[in-house]
Parts: structure tokens; C-alpha cells; sequence
């Protein structure tokens, strides 16, 4: 008993340490605060094992340690504006897919995607064989934006009715940033890097920033569809946050990435909107892509 008491209490305090590092900047902090609730969760099975010892010294270190988790999760959920599923008003649909550029699963993202039949469909990784892959769905979408040059960095949108895009190359990376200008509403496609390193996080952060600061210059309705790389836990997704990004219904703690490891379940694709009336989100079916595809309805 003594020996699972020590290990528990060294568990324990390993697992507050970590919890703890996201308190003290971007990096490494949003490599950990995206498993947030997977880290709570070990922390109630610590808490559960603790009691079982009735040794109340580690017991307590349990209990700091899952509101170490648990406090800044409920914090960020009720700063959030979260909008209502439904609201009278014009419906818009959208569909957006990592459709991961070293996949040939071509077949089956366009299958989901005529099943779907979205009035948007927004997708990254499009490498030129994805794109031309897509062209096949010219007959449901006429309208499209998709450049074939940007190898594993392609965003694309498809559309069925006119718009007017343009890119924006974001950062030391030059990544590209989609912007569609559809008359009553702007649409932005996303794919910042992943927070990997110290260099690479600050990569993200500058990228999130400059789409922070872009959507709060517009003037209409504005969507993000995006592989952001930050969850709602994330510190570098605060530029958004400022300002005031509505969350659709459903979103926020759905299972996005990695498909098929359910134990590291995180949402790192966002729909987010400025100036809508209502939205809900789902996550939709495996596509053979380590991201699953998602759906937003929307209204203006």
C-alpha cells in the first residue's frame, strides 16, 4: 500500500506540473492544453485511487489537480459566445475537410461531399493532384477557387454561387490564408502550422493574429473554416476570442483529430462566424484523411 501510495502521490504530482505548464506562455503550453480533458479525466482516476488509500494528503493533490484542468476549461466555455442552433433567417451550409495531402482517398471525399450537398465546400492540404482530383465536382460547384501551386499548404473553396477571392500570405512561411468575398458575406479558409516547437508556435500565434486582425476590419458577416491547430484551450486562439468569434452549437469539445485514436480526441477545425444569427456543428465520417470532416448550418 505504501509503495501505490507514493506512486500515486509522484503521479499525481507529475500530472500538476504539466497541467500547470500552459499558465506560463504558448510554448510548450499549447502542446498540453488541448488535452485538457484527457488530463482531468487521469486526474479522476487519480482521485478515485487516492480515495481508495484514504490517505487525504494525496487525495488533496487530486483534487488540485483535476481544477488545475477543470477551471480553466469551464472558464474559457463561458467566455465563449456560443449561438443558438436555429433562428429564422438565411440558411448557409458549409463542409470543411483536411483532406490530407499525402491521401488518395479521393473517391471518398468527393462522395461525402455530394452526399452532403453544402451550398460551401472548404478544403487545406489540396495539393494539384487534389485539385484536380475535385474537379469533379465542377458540376455541383461552378464556383471555385483553387490554386494548384501551393503543394501541401493548398486551400481551396467551392461554392454554388459567385465569389471573388484572393490570397494573403501569412508570415516568415509564407502560408496562404483564402479570403472569398460573396457580396453578403466573407468567407476565410485557414491552415496555420501545428504549435510543434518553440519557432513553430509562434508561427501559428502570428498567423491566428493576423486572421484576428483582418476579420475584425470587415464590415460583413464573417466565417472561418479552418485546421486551425489550437482548440478552444489553447492560449493562441485568444486573437480570435477578442474578437467576440461566435461558436457554432455542438462545437468547441467535438473529435476532429486524430481520426481512429478516439484516447487523443481534440478539435483542431474550427467553423467560427461574426455576425451570425444561429449555427450548429457536427463532425462528420472517417474520409481516410487523420482529420474528419465537418459541417456547419448556419444562418444570417
Amino acid at each position: 500500500m505504501t509503495v501505490l501510495r507514493v506512486v500515486t502521490a509522484l503521479a499525481l504530482a507529475a500530472l500538476l506540473l504539466v497541467s500547470l505548464v500552459p499558465v506560463f506562455g504558448p510554448w510548450p503550453g499549447d502542446m498540453i492544453a488541448p488535452f485538457r480533458v484527457q488530463l482531468a479525466l487521469v486526474a479522476v482516476v487519480g482521485l478515485v485511487v487516492a480515495t481508495a488509500l484514504r490517505d487525504w494528503r494525496v487525495v488533496g493533490l487530486a483534487v488540485v489537480a483535476v481544477a488545475a484542468n477543470l477551471l480553466p476549461m469551464a472558464l474559457r466555455i463561458m467566455d465563449r459566445p456560443v449561438l443558438p442552433e436555429t433562428a429564422p433567417g438565411q440558411a448557409i451550409s458549409l463542409v470543411f475537410a483536411n483532406v490530407l495531402c499525402d491521401s488518395s482517398e479521393y473517391d471518398r471525399v468527393v462522395t461525402l461531399v455530394r452526399a452532403q450537398d453544402s451550398d460551401i465546400f472548404a478544403a487545406v492540404e489540396t495539393t494539384a493532384d487534389w485539385v484536380a482530383q475535385l474537379e469533379e465536382l465542377k458540376d455541383q460547384y461552378p464556383y471555385r477557387f483553387a490554386p494548384t501551386t501551393l503543394d501541401v499548404f493548398g486551400v481551396a473553396l467551392y461554392a454554388k454561387r459567385p465569389f471573388s477571392a484572393s490570397l494573403d500570405h501569412v508570415g516568415r512561411r509564407r502560408l496562404p490564408l483564402l479570403r472569398a468575398d460573396f457580396g453578403d458575406m466573407i468567407v476565410y479558409v485557414a491552415h496555420p502550422m501545428p504549435p510543434a516547437t518553440q519557432r513553430l508556435t509562434a508561427d501559428n500565434r502570428e498567423y491566428i493574429e493576423v486572421l484576428a486582425r483582418q476579420v475584425g476590419e470587415e464590415t460583413r458577416p464573417v466565417v472561418i473554416a479552418g485546421d486551425l491547430n489550437t482548440t478552444l484551450w489553447s492560449s493562441n486562439i485568444d486573437p480570435l476570442l477578442r474578437q467576440s468569434m461566435q461558436w457554432p452549437a455542438n462545437s468547441g469539445m467535438a473529435y476532429t483529430w486524430p481520426a481512429a485514436r478516439p484516447w487523443m480526441a481534440i478539435q483542431i477545425d474550427q467553423v467560427l462566424t461574426l455576425g451570425m444569427k444561429a449555427g450548429r456543428y457536427e463532425t462528420l465520417g472517417d474520409v481516410g484523411s487523420d482529420h474528419y470532416p465537418v459541417r456547419a448550418e448556419l444562418v444570417m
